[in-house]
This record gives structure tokens, C-alpha cells and sequence, in this order.
């Protein structure tokens, strides 16, 4: 037998079942120094080698790209990343800085500033570093003489206000000197959100803001010396004629428009009318708080609109027999008379309950009102009877309609702005 090289045998195992060599794993670099030899980083993710701050992050767990939101600092670790896009905030934003804040500054700066300056605070800044002065409204409750308010983090004016900042602050029509106090600190976010919160039973205190917001706290100060109010009656004339005109214009153009309508009865009619007459009340109203506010700012804006609309509809309502009947021929004189006293009192009985808490001898408002009313109206039927004929056009009518208006409001306002003048020296 010929002799052969012995081979190395397989101590253990069978002849036929020998295990297949393991591949030899990649030798571990400085980078997977840590990890199991078998789980190994997939290639081509765009996942930037881990620096000495992601010690201890998971792999997957990577920043989104060009969302718009600041990198986290230490404030805000464990804050989830806001989800919405920076155009959508971008728009928010510019919305507000552009078209809302223009408008409520003006509202706050303006005699009739109550209408918002309950919830609403104007707050003027100096920057640090551009040194110009930062004007800016923002919400507030007020608590033991300081006023408190909640900030968004990613706001800059906010930063102005930090180791006690001095302010001005435009509170309800008054400016004060005042000191403002910054925190982000969770704990106090979240008492300032209750505080404002028991203002606002619908739920200010967000999780969100908690986690997002800044709070400000504002001591007031002095305030500061203002300018005496003067040429009331000039204001006052002014505002009165300009809101009557103006005003007048819905019942007038209603009238050219319903005026020989068969569609109409004489009740649909007459609810229109008082409808008008209501929209012709609010803006006589408004414009004249806009004049009172320098005079007597405890008047509430709201207040004032709300009595001059209802005397006006009430007043619209008591002609209401005239309007659906033929005319005064088919009114006894007792209902006429009662129609005319309700027509002339029913603004200024309303008006004056608002008056009397701050006017002596505010019963004459009653008496002026009613009689500017009547020679304003005596003036109007002056003018107006002799123009208005049968078959005009609308335009032609409603035209005819606003120069008695005008009329009716200088001879009204005139009236008032004397009674008004003497009532509050």
C-alpha cells in the first residue's frame, strides 16, 4: 500500500460536521470604542461623528435641520422642539408686529383706550444696544401693585427688562414710571400663569407657555404728570357732529332703500328702522366717549356706547305708530305728546345714569339732551321737508337725508358742548 501524509484531525466532531469559520469582525476604532461587535453604525446616514456634548445620546435621536427653532441651551433641555414650521410662525409674527400691535397701540394711546385697556398693557422699553425706545402691548393681570405678564422665550423685547429695567407703562389711560423683573425659571411661569388664569377662567395656564414662556413682573412707580385737558367744547362739537352724520347715514340710506318696497309690511319696516336706528346710536356714542375720555375717563367707553344705541333705538321705537300708520293724523295727540317726550329723553335719561356718579347737578344733562334734541330735530324737519319730494332717486333721498343730519347734529351738539362745558368746571 502506498504510504500517505496524515491529516490533522478534527478532535470532538464528527468527520462530516464541522462548523463553518466565524468571519473575523472589523477591528474597533476610535469611534465604536463602547459599542457590540456585532451592531455596527449604518453608512451614509448623514449622522455627523458624536462630539464631546452627545456623550450618552442614543445614535438615533438627531436635531431636525432648518426647522426654525434656536439650538437647545441649558434652559431648555427636556423641552419637546416646536413642531410648526418657521413660515408659519414667520407669518404669525409679522401678522401681530404689523397689523394687530399697530392697531391696539393706537387704541391703547386713544381717549376711548378702555375698550381693551382692562386686559391690555402698553409697555415703552429702551433697548440696550440700539439705545431707541421698544413699544410694545401685551396682556397683564394685576396683583398688589405689581402688573404680571407672560413672554414667549424666543421674543427679543423681553430681554431688555432684566436686573430690574426701568419702564413706562400706559395703564388704563395713566402712564406710570415703573421697574420691570424677568424669570425663566418653570416655577415661576407657572405661578404667573394662575395669577393671570383667575382672570381668565377659559385657562390661560398652558403647558406650553410653562415650559416656553418668560415671567415679568412690573412695580409701579410714579406717575407721570400729564397735560390738563382742554378745548372740551370744541372736542366735544366736533366728535358729536362728526358721529351723528356719520351715524345717520344707516337709517338714512335705509329709508332710500326699503322706501315703496312691496315686499315690505309695515312691521318688517319699522324693525329695520330700529335696527338702524340702534348702528346710528353706537357710533354717535363712540365718537362722543372719544370726546368725553379727556373730561371724564371713569366713564366707561363700553358703557356710554351701549346707553346712546339703546336711547337711540328706543327713540326709533317710539315712531313707530308713525311709521306703520298714514301718518301723526291717525295718532291721537295724548300718544303723540308721550312719543315725542320719549323721542327727546330716552338718550339722555340713559347717558345721564352714567353721568351722575361724577357730575354734580347731572340732571341737566337730561334737560340738554332733550332740548338739543328737539331743535335739532325741529331744524332737520326745516330743511329736509322742502327737498323731499315723491319719484327721487335713492341717492337723490339719502343725499337730501344727510344735509338734515347735519344740520340736526351742529344745532344738537352746540346744545350739549355748553350744557357739558359747565357741568364739569
Amino acid at each position: 500500500m502506498t504510504p500517505h501524509t496524515a491529516r490533522p484531525v478534527n478532535l470532538g466532531h464528527p468527520r462530516d460536521t464541522r462548523r463553518p469559520a466565524a468571519p473575523r469582525p472589523p477591528a474597533a476604532g476610535p469611534a465604536d470604542q463602547g459599542y457590540p461587535r456585532d451592531v455596527r453604525k449604518p453608512v451614509g446616514l448623514g449622522v455627523p461623528a458624536a462630539g464631546p456634548a452627545d456623550r450618552g445620546r442614543p445614535r438615533d435621536v438627531r436635531e431636525p435641520v432648518d426647522s426654525g427653532v434656536p439650538a437647545a441651551g441649558p434652559t431648555d433641555r427636556g423641552r419637546p422642539r416646536d413642531t410648526r414650521g418657521p413660515g408659519w410662525r414667520r407669518l404669525l409674527d409679522g401678522m401681530q408686529n404689523r397689523v394687530v400691535n399697530p392697531v391696539v397701540r393706537g387704541l391703547l394711546r386713544s381717549p376711548v383706550h378702555d375698550l381693551v385697556s382692562a386686559s391690555v398693557v402698553l409697555i415703552t422699553v429702551r433697548g440696550r444696544v440700539s439705545g431707541r425706545e421698544i413699544v410694545v402691548p401685551a396682556g397683564y393681570a394685576e396683583r398688589n401693585g405689581e402688573l404680571l405678564l407672560i413672554s414667549r422665550r424666543e421674543r427679543q423685547w423681553w430681554r431688555n427688562l432684566r436686573d430690574g429695567a426701568p419702564v413706562r407703562v400706559l395703564l388704563r389711560g395713566r402712564e406710570w414710571n415703573a421697574t420691570a423683573r424677568t424669570s425663566l425659571e418653570t416655577e415661576q411661569v407657572v405661578e404667573t400663569l394662575m395669577a393671570m388664569a383667575a382672570d381668565r377662567p377659559s385657562g390661560a395656564a398652558q403647558s406650553a407657555w410653562a415650559r416656553d414662556g418668560v415671567a415679568i413682573r412690573i412695580r409701579l412707580g410714579d406717575p407721570v404728570p400729564r397735560a390738563r385737558a382742554t378745548g372740551l367744547w370744541w372736542r366735544w362739537f366736533r366728535a358729536t357732529v362728526l358721529g351723528e352724520v356719520a351715524g345717520f347715514l344707516l337709517p338714512a340710506t335705509v329709508a332710500a332703500l326699503i322706501a315703496g318696497s312691496p315686499g315690505l309690511g309695515p312691521l318688517a319696516l319699522a324693525a329695520l328702522m330700529i335696527l338702524a336706528g340702534a348702528g346710528e346710536g353706537a357710533v354717535l356714542g363712540l365718537a362722543q366717549a372719544w370726546a368725553l375720555r379727556g373730561a371724564l375717563p371713569a366713564v366707561p367707553t363700553r358703557s356710554w356706547v351701549r346707553a346712546t344705541a339703546a336711547g337711540a333705538a328706543l327713540a326709533w321705537s317710539a315712531a313707530v305708530p308713525l311709521m306703520v300708520g298714514r301718518g301723526a293724523q291717525d295718532v291721537p295727540w295724548p300718544v303723540l305728546v308721550a312719543m315725542g317726550v320719549v323721542v327727546l329723553t330716552s338718550i339722555g335719561l340713559l347717558q345721564w345714569r352714567l353721568l351722575r356718579g361724577h357730575l354734580a347737578h347731572a340732571w341737566q344733562w337730561v334737560v340738554a339732551s332733550a332740548g338739543g334734541w328737539c331743535m335739532g330735530l325741529a331744524v332737520f324737519g326745516l330743511v329736509t321737508t322742502p327737498l323731499w319730494q315723491p319719484g327721487q332717486p335713492a341717492a337723490l333721498v339719502a343725499l337730501i337725508g344727510v344735509l338734515g343730519g347735519l344740520v340736526m347734529a351742529a344745532t344738537m351738539a352746540a346744545v350739549t358742548a355748553t350744557t357739558l362745558v359747565r357741568l364739569v368746571r
